[in-house]
């Protein structure tokens, strides 16, 4: 590949990259990368391997959750204590607002053996 090319490249690299961890088509971040979306800044959790991704994340209230499912399992992000639940969903992103402060320890209800993971809320 010449060298002139190379450039652009990689420059066409860093713009899916961003696209992808913004919520584009082409899936998303397996990180806890910080997302841009409408209204707001949001977070990424991945659920991958029957595992949440990360296990902890930072957030404040009225921020976006979206969660990736890259399973083909149903699974849910559902609140310990209930404050917050996806619901059933199989390959694909669910979203839901954080609506107070705290931390929230979250599970699958389908799977109860995944490891749990916590979202830490800043007011």
């Amino acid at each position: 590949m010449p060298l002139v090319r190379r450039p652009v490249l990689l420059a066409l690299t860093g713009l899916a990259m961003v696209t992808t961890a913004c919520g584009g088509s082409s899936g998303g971040s397996s990180d806890a990368k910080v997302a841009k979306e409408a209204g707001g800044a949001g977070t990424v959790v991945t659920i991958n391997n029957f595992e949440f991704s990360p296990n902890t994340l930072q957030a404040k209230v009225g921020d976006t959750i979206t969660v990736q499912n890259k399973d083909s399992a149903e699974h849910t992000v559902t609140a310990v204590d209930k404050a917050f639940d996806t619901g059933r969903f199989a390959s694909g992103t669910k979203t839901f607002v954080v609506s107070k402060a705290g931390r929230f320890e979250f599970e699958c209800t389908v799977h109860p053996y995944m490891n749990h993971a916590f979202i830490q809320v800043s007011g």
